[in-house]
């Protein structure tokens, strides 16, 4: 999310395409081994009932689909782990805890002000 959209967007730094590929590539290998080692025979990332470790995990996976990736696309097991959980905490409260997130991309530009004081983090994120 960072480098894909508010580095850029919100903060107009630039992001070298190398990052960012670095980066989709070790999303991509994530995402594979929750789905192999996690996902592998089983409902929800610790067994066959949702816990904490599904909620922490789909809120860090909201994060990417925010800045446009779709990380359900093309993994099937992936994305009917997803609509387990919503179906578990239920749609509207699934929504609701990522409304905010979900609307990242429609941030303005930050003022030159806050720019400065992020600069440092947006060094560290690009290294």
């Amino acid at each position: 999310m960072w480098q894909k959209m508010l580095l850029p967007v919100f903060l107009g730094q630039r992001v070298p395409p190398e990052t960012l590929a670095s980066t989709l590539a070790e999303l991509d290998r994530c995402l594979q081994l929750l789905e192999d080692k996690f996902l592998k025979d089983q409902d929800f990332l610790s067994g066959p009932h949702i816990s904490v470790a599904d909620l922490v995990a789909i809120t860090e996976l909201m994060h990417p689909v925010s800045a446009g990736c779709d990380i359900f696309k093309n993994r099937p097991k992936l994305a009917a782990w997803r609509k387990r959980v919503e179906a578990a905490v239920g749609e509207d409260l699934f929504q609701e805890a990522h409304a905010v997130i979900m609307k990242a991309k429609d941030l303005p530009p930050a003022d030159t002000a806050m720019k400065e004081r992020l600069k440092p983090l947006a060094q560290l994120l690009l290294q």
